[in-house]
């Protein structure tokens, strides 16, 4: 419960953030066709049967926009830091995003869940969001949520910070 509400605070944070940064908006945002971003974040598991887990997250993820409100994506996570005792190891996504604007996006996509102890790798659908500041000319840094649904019931709540370079 606690962790639900971490991720629907940083929803509400960058609602608030967004506001104040329309002075950024209207100087322009040039359109970065690709972009490359490094992950960190944290990572929380519900299963159907009342078993949680959680831990910190790395992982890389690319977009390549070609339109105006349109782009694909791919996106490696893993576990780290020392979670060798997770069973959830990495992911593998496919996103497609929509920004609603220069800085919001939503994006969503099927993935695989990479799992330890001999469980079998299982499919799933992220479905996330995320608003990105400008930092310089080509660095962008965004905080995202993002919920992973995973074949049989199982949830897992990302809340994470990017850290991008458009090209």
């Amino acid at each position: 419960m606690i962790k639900t509400f971490n991720v629907i605070w940083l929803m509400a944070a960058a609602v608030f953030s967004g506001k104040v940064s329309h002075a950024a908006e209207d100087a322009g945002h040039h359109l970065s066709h690709n972009h490359i971003a490094v992950i960190v974040g944290r990572a929380y598991e519900e299963t159907d049967d009342g078993h949680h887990e959680d831990g910190n997250v790395v992982g890389v993820d690319y977009t390549r926009q070609f339109h105006e409100h349109w782009a694909w994506g791919l996106t490696f996570e893993q576990e780290a830091f020392g979670n060798n005792d997770q069973s959830r190891h990495g992911v593998f996504a496919l996103p497609v995003s929509y920004f609603v604007n220069e800085r919001w996006r939503f994006f969503a996509g099927p993935g695989i869940e990479f799992r330890g102890r001999g469980d079998p790798d299982e499919p799933m659908l992220r479905i996330g969001t995320g608003y990105e500041f400008d930092i310089g000319k080509h660095f962008t840094l965004a905080p995202e949520a993002q919920i992973d649904l995973i074949s049989g019931g199982t949830k897992v709540y990302v809340v994470a910070l990017s850290l991008g370079f458009g090209f």
